[in-house]
Formats: structure tokens, C-alpha cells, sequence
């Protein structure tokens, strides 16, 4: 599967990737929104993991733009964020909502259901 993980922690979006790329998907890291929204584009991911917090525009504001200006195949949206308050005002621009941090259990649960899913849902904590 082709995925794309946006995160500003470079950490953090590496070590995403890298467990990602362990479980055989081809993955692209973006450490910000405005390289996200370029390849995003591009309609080339199956699957996108998207921080909430970026430091140029906020994850939700990219799942935004994608929402006005449709890519096909659109990517099946995934938002990441430390802060749960935040998810219930935005969760309606995305497949899922992961709350940071989250296990690897919850990571792969996502990647099973992103053929199937279209409900939007929200995997707390492990």
C-alpha cells in the first residue's frame, strides 16, 4: 500500500514509517502540510497519516482543501493527534482518528481496515 505519513516531529514520522515500511507498504514522510498537499496531489496514496499540529497549516486544514478540491482516488485519511479535544471538531474530515500515542496494534488496524472503512471512527490510546 502506498502511504503517506505527515508529521512535524521528524522523529515521530520517521519512526512511523519505518515501522510502516517493516510491514511491507511503500511509504513517503512529510515533515509539514504544504509538502503533504503537493504530493497528496498527486493522487498517489492509498492511505495518508496526518498530524493535526503542523507548523505551517493544520493537518485538519489540509484534509480541508482535499475535501474542496477532490483528488481521485482520494486518500482514506488518517489524523493523528496528542490532543483529544481537538478531535471532535474536525473528525468529520477524516476516516479515522488516532490519539498520539497509539500502539502498534492500533497502527495495523487501521492499515486492515482502509479498504473497507468509511465510517469515520476514533481508536483511543492503547
Amino acid at each position: 500500500m502506498n502511504v503517506l505519513v505527515v508529521d512535524d516531529n521528524e522523529f515521530v514520522a520517521d519512526s512511523l514509517a519505518f515501522l510502516l515500511d517493516c510491514y511491507g507498504h511503500h511509504v513517503v514522510v512529510a515533515y509539514d502540510g504544504e509538502t503533504a498537499l503537493t504530493l497528496l496531489r498527486t493522487g498517489a496514496f492509498e492511505v495518508t497519516f496526518l498530524d493535526e499540529n503542523l507548523p505551517d497549516i493544520k493537518g485538519s486544514a489540509v484534509a480541508l482543501s482535499l475535501k474542496e478540491t477532490p483528488v481521485h482516488p482520494g486518500p482514506f485519511l488518517v489524523s493523528m493527534t496528542g490532543d483529544a479535544d481537538s478531535q471532535g471538531d474536525v473528525a468529520w474530515l477524516f476516516n479515522v482518528c488516532l490519539q498520539k500515542p497509539f500502539s502498534s496494534k492500533a497502527l495495523m488496524q487501521v492499515i486492515e481496515d482502509v479498504p473497507c472503512s468509511s465510517d469515520a471512527i476514533t481508536l483511543e490510546a492503547a
